[in-house]
């Protein structure tokens, strides 16, 4: 017995010292800082694409570290943390490589938060047949605050919440985009869109034409667009601005403390018929959570391609149903997820894998923080188990109060009166993450009460496409036709 172990022991080690495939990561001369976090290397097989540009990301290790100073060298080897692959699995051939050191702070990874390092640059890795192979990288580069361009129009709004920083002990900042009308008139005040954009969307985006143009700035009446910043100081993903027992009161903050503010610092109207919300994606959620929530605060929301609005089917999980898993269906099949052309391109495994591997804040631990609550240690309580799947009866009997259908089927005879035709929802027919199945499933509890609430389903259009210049002019007239006169 003893003879075996001995044997056994000698191999791994035997294997470990044959496998010659290592990078090795430097702080460039040029960094004069010390990180403690998380450094990731990525790599990407196909050397003609850019890092990142695929769904399901390829190979990545990771290690952790604190206080890396310069001068000291990380080794990425097969003792390395990876989300597939040991790194000298890696098949001969070229690589795109590229570093990044999540520095641990308040928001969450796979950002470009400053302060984080990466490196700049193009890095080729060529592994011959042998496997017999080296690579130095150098984190070159940090990065560093993005400057808000102010135009005449386009102006910053910063400003510290009380409530969020009593919530969170430190302070929380809320941040937005205030586009003005091309022309104020003076003494005018205008009724205001607060926009709440999706998945890596910030308030930086109302810089762009492209995302000013989706959400119809300067079309229809005269209006001023609030775009919103949904994942201020939060590492769990964005809070979308609903009221969580994680996140903290976002919901609250902003009809409290950003809209008096803007009454009192913009041309904005004074009155609560004058203010209406739009959002897509985890942003289209935040919009119908926020008029359904606050209903006498808003004269209407346009949720677009929201996160699941009912439950039933969570991006293709019945999470109501017994002994459900996430990974996989009743027959064993795994769940797919991102549809193109109705093809899954990824599974929720794969992206919920992916996502863990690379630190806090990926889609589902969004889900969790927003619409759960936090353990002893102060993390997310998960729906699912990750490496099983199975999902927690207990983390979805408290997830009930966010599904809307469920409140919306409970509280419209009570709610009927201040939600009187404010609630719209759409969906694309082709959503790439099941969307429009929870738009539907809403819809069927929503008649049921009687409720005059659309959920209206795009046919042909996809999560993004649904933005075609038609249904932006559509929602424009809907949104002025309850501007009071």
């Amino acid at each position: 017995m003893k003879k075996a172990f001995v044997f056994v022991f000698l191999l791994v080690i035997a294997n470990l010292l044959s496998a010659q495939v290592k990078i090795y990561i430097h702080l460039d001369t040029s960094i004069h800082t010390s990180f403690s976090g998380r450094l990731i290397l990525l790599t990407q097989n196909d050397t003609t694409k850019f890092i990142g540009s695929d769904i399901s990301p390829q190979a990545s290790f990771a290690l952790n570290i604190q206080n890396w100073q310069p001068g000291q060298v990380q080794v990425i080897d097969d003792r390395s943390e990876t989300n597939s692959v040991r790194i000298s699995d890696l098949k001969p051939g070229y690589y795109r490589l590229a570093a990044v050191m999540h520095t641990e702070q308040e928001t969450r990874a796979n950002t470009s938060t400053p302060g984080n390092g990466y490196t700049r640059g193009e890095f080729i890795f060529h592994i011959p047949d042998n496997k017999i192979a080296e690579k130095h990288l150098y984190i070159n580069a940090l990065f560093k605050e993005r400057p808000f361009r102010e135009t005449e129009r386009i102006k910053l709004l910063k400003l510290k919440s009380p409530l969020l920083s009593g919530f969170h002990r430190k302070e929380i900042f809320l941040e937005a985009a205030v586009v003005l009308p091309d022309n104020i008139k003076p003494g005018k005040k205008y009724p205001v869109v607060c926009v709440i954009p999706g998945w890596g969307g910030t308030h930086y985006d109302a810089l762009a034409p492209q995302m000013r143009s989706r959400y119809g700035m300067g079309q229809g009446k005269e209006k001023i667009y609030v775009y919103l910043n949904p994942e201020t100081q939060t590492k769990w993903g964005l809070h979308a601005f609903v009221d969580s027992d994680v996140n903290g009161p976002w919901g609250k903050a902003l009809v409290e403390e950003l809209i008096p503010y803007l009454q009192q610092n913009y041309p904005a109207a004074q009155t609560p018929d004058n203010y209406f919300v739009m959002g897509q994606s985890s942003g289209g959620y935040g919009a119908a959570w926020l008029q359904i929530h606050y209903p006498k605060n808003f004269n209407g929301c346009w949720a677009v391609s929201p996160d699941p609005v009912d439950f039933s089917n969570f991006t293709g999980i019945p999470l109501y149903e017994k002994d459900v898993n996430a990974y996989v269906d009743k027959s064993g099949n795994e769940r797919g997820l991102f549809l193109d052309n109705g093809k899954p391109l990824t599974t929720i495994r794969r992206m919920t894998l992916d996502d863990d591997f690379t630190g806090p804040g990926g889609q589902f631990q969004s889900f969790d923080a927003e619409f759960g609550t936090a353990g002893a240690d102060g993390i997310p309580k998960q729906l699912y188990d990750r490496k099983t799947g199975r999902v927690n009866p207990s983390v979805v009997n408290s997830w009930k109060r966010y599904d809307l259908g469920l409140y919306t089927e409970k509280n419209w005879h009570k709610l009927s009166g201040d939600l009187d035709g404010k609630v719209h929802i759409y969906a694309g027919g082709d959503d790439n993450f099941y969307l429009n199945k929870a738009v539907e499933a809403f819809a069927l509890k929503a008649a049921r009460v009687h409720s005059n609430a659309v959920a209206e389903i795009i046919p042909g259009a996809n999560h993004w496409s649904i933005w075609s210049a038609d249904f932006t002019k559509r929602v424009q007239k809907e949104i002025d036709a309850r501007i009071p006169e």
